[in-house]
């Protein structure tokens, strides 16, 4: 779980990677304020959500090895067993450094995300007693908060707008744009993009390009806020010039939207700069690739791994007998009672554990009697267990099993490919496979043994590729089968 975690971490911050680039080489410089900040906030909460999509027919890609003892597999997963190791024996060997670096970095991760949430929430609670410390006056729309303090500027958390004694000297022109400003950013709820960033800063506190989204979206708040404002006077040039004779420091407040700061000139270049043309418009076109990308790359780091459409591969682990095993239970079957499950298993509370025979009686049985294939040979290609072993404090071993059965199979389109003297009919009517019944592996190797006696085609290289099709709205999947032959 641990290892999932920092994976998903490291995939959200790939995505930010990809999207930030995108960002600065595409859209940055445009006028279309409001599409900016859409795609600012869209691609922050994508980076949270795409490493979460499973890309169905992913795991295809990545072929594994062969089961021992049975040949080529005709199927791209194998069973992952994931029964504990043994306790090794004091002083046997060495720690095992990996597995004490995960729960380490995952500390480390957590003190960061908790020292980054206690400081956010810090910075809300200073401005918000900033606000019940000094005179308010309700402007409907707004609170103006009137601050003792001449050098802050004005600002904005909410609907909460601060001003202090600098601003008396405004003329009333002055300050009603000054409070239009303010206006916009309460109107357009500026805070709570800011407040979503300040949570991704919580969970991604480790990234470096956090801050670029978050001083983007400021910037692009302070853009929509000045071309609103703008609009109603006719002319930028009164309202740049307010700009210049504000211009002050940032607050000390993060998550406050400054009326003028350090990107004063910034400001006023995108509020005279001409409208974005349409060419340039259509550079957001360009944004659903990248997306598109972003979804694929995390979808291809994650697809090895154990899943509920199939498990990754591992090899057999060396025996190691250690107790006896207690009790054992299973979670999730209904295609196999518990007591099937247990005759298949072929162990039973008493006997001696074994992590290796455990495992092949999940997944490696040269003979076919492991429990995978009663399910594959029955239509369940999506099935997959996951075993956990609990050691006792009298030394025994209670082994749990959760089944994900998936829904069942049959079989689509049959087609041969690499046959030149045979005709695809002929080969395909030596085999057992016929479209529309039910998936079988059983079958599936028996064809490559039938394939292999023929004489006509090398046996090392006949190959069976099932492609799954999903079918949602109906109460079976179908997958398409390849048989791959080199004719001699």
């Amino acid at each position: 779980m641990l290892t999932s975690l920092l994976l998903y971490l490291a995939e959200a911050s790939f995505c930010l990677a990809v999207f930030a680039l995108a960002y600065r080489l595409l859209l940055a410089r445009l006028s279309t304020f409001g599409a900016n900040r859409a795609y600012l906030l869209g691609s922050m909460t994508a980076s949270l959500l795409l490493p979460l999509l499973a890309f169905p027919g992913l795991s295809l890609l990545f072929p594994v090895a062969a089961e021992p003892g049975v040949g080529p597999l005709p199927l791209s997963w194998q069973l992952a067993p994931s029964v504990a190791p043994a306790p090794q024996a004091p002083g046997a060997a060495s720690p095992d450094l990996a597995a004490l670096l995960v729960p380490a970095l995952a500390l480390i991760y957590l003190l960061g995300a908790l020292a980054k949430l206690w400081g956010a929430g810090r910075n809300v609670r200073s401005l918000l007693a900033l606000a019940r410390r000094h005179p308010r006056t309700n402007m409907g729309g707004f609170t103006i908060v009137e601050l003792p303090a001449p050098s802050l500027p004005a600002f904005s958390f909410g609907r909460l707008v601060f001003l202090s004694p600098l601003h008396a000297g405004l003329s009333a022109r002055e300050r009603q744009l000054l409070l239009q400003h303010e206006q916009v950013h309460v109107q357009q709820r500026h805070t709570a993009d800011l407040l979503f960033a300040e949570a991704l800063g919580v969970l991604l506190w480790f990234n470096g390009l956090l801050p670029y989204f978050k001083t983007q979206l400021k910037a692009v708040h302070e853009y929509l806020a000045d071309e609103a404002v703008a609009r109603t006077q006719g002319s930028p040039l009164g309202y740049g010039e307010l700009l210049i004779k504000l211009a002050a420091s940032q607050p000390p407040f993060a998550l406050a939207h400054a009326f003028a700061g350090k990107q004063i000139f910034l400001r006023i270049h995108m509020l005279t700069q001409p409208t974005s043309t349409t060419m340039q418009k259509l550079r957001f076109l360009l944004v659903l690739p990248v997306f598109a990308f972003a979804w694929a790359a995390t979808a291809c780091a994650g697809s090895p791994a154990a899943d509920a459409t199939g498990p990754a591969a591992v090899t057999a682990a060396p025996s190691a007998v250690t107790g006896r095993i207690g009790r054992i239970s299973w979670q999730g079957n209904t295609f196999l009672s518990t007591a099937e499950l247990d005759q298949a298993l072929g162990l039973k509370p008493g006997d001696a554990y074994d992590s290796a025979a455990v495992a092949r009686r999940l997944s490696f049985d040269p003979q076919g009697q492991d429990l995978t294939s009663r399910y594959m040979d029955n239509g369940y290609l999506f099935f997959s267990v996951t075993p956990s072993a609990t050691r006792q404090a009298d030394g025994s071993t209670d082994l749990t099993f959760s089944i994900v059965e998936g829904r069942p199979a049959r079989i689509g389109t049959l087609s041969v490919s690499g046959n030149r003297k045979t005709s695809a009919a002929s080969v395909l009517q030596l085999t057992p496979l016929r479209a529309g019944d039910v998936f079988s592996r059983a079958k599936l190797l028996e064809a490559q043994r039938v394939l292999a006696r023929q004489g006509k085609f090398n046996p090392e290289k006949i190959g069976i590729n099932p492609r799954p099709v999903m079918r949602p709205n109906q109460a079976t999947d179908l997958v398409d089968i390849e048989l791959t032959v080199v004719e001699l």
